[in-house]
């Protein structure tokens, strides 16, 4: 998977993808999305223990969202210090949470371009660091424990690595954790724009 993204920004750098490809690559990219989300629905939907856990998810599964944010807040006011940013702004950077491409935008049109591009690369490397560290937390540290790396991604593109690493219990406790975290992306941002 790391290698496709690699591979994807060099021919594009080196000028061997079509530009009509390039502006088409968005829709393309939502339509796979689409269907990685559906076959990830039928996987769970075949599975009615799993379907009964989504609906009756344990209490404690909220927890993990709860981690995930104080983790990734404490890290963003850790990284203002590092590189010399108001702990505001590091903070809004911070609570993209993995969800680049909202966050991003919302960050560009209040704090500028600069932000916004640190938004947007703090948050897609977050989304790589998950997909190739998420097989080793889950095989060392736990399933459960896989999730909270992957941020607001947990529901979607990071999503059918922790149900093959983590199991569908994993999956459905992922896909909760990741639907909470996008619901709050805009609302985070927004305080700490």
């Amino acid at each position: 998977m790391v290698s496709s993204i690699f591979l994807g920004v060099i021919l594009t750098q080196v000028g061997l993808i079509p530009v009509h490809l390039i502006a088409i690559s968005p829709i393309v990219t939502d339509w796979a999305l689409y269907i990685l989300l559906m076959m990830v629905g039928l996987d769970i939907g075949r599975d009615t223990e799993s379907l009964k856990k989504l609906f009756t998810a344990d209490r404690y599964a909220f927890l993990i969202p709860i981690g995930t944010i104080l983790g990734t807040l404490i890290g963003g006011l850790l990284a203002s210090f590092i590189i010399s940013i108001q702990v505001k702004h590091a903070l809004a950077i911070a609570s993209g949470f993995g969800w680049y491409s909202l966050s991003a935008v919302m960050i560009s049109k209040s704090l500028g371009a600069d932000y916004g591009s640190i938004a947007f690369l703090s948050n897609v490397f977050r989304e790589v660091i998950s997909i190739i560290s998420i097989p080793f937390i889950a095989k060392y540290l736990g399933a459960f424990v896989s999730i909270s790396p992957a941020g607001a991604t947990s529901m979607d593109t990071t999503l059918p690595i922790i149900e093959k690493y983590g199991g569908d219990e994993a999956a459905v406790v992922a896909f909760i954790h990741g639907f909470i975290l996008s619901s709050l992306v805009p609302v985070f941002v927004s305080i700490f724009i």
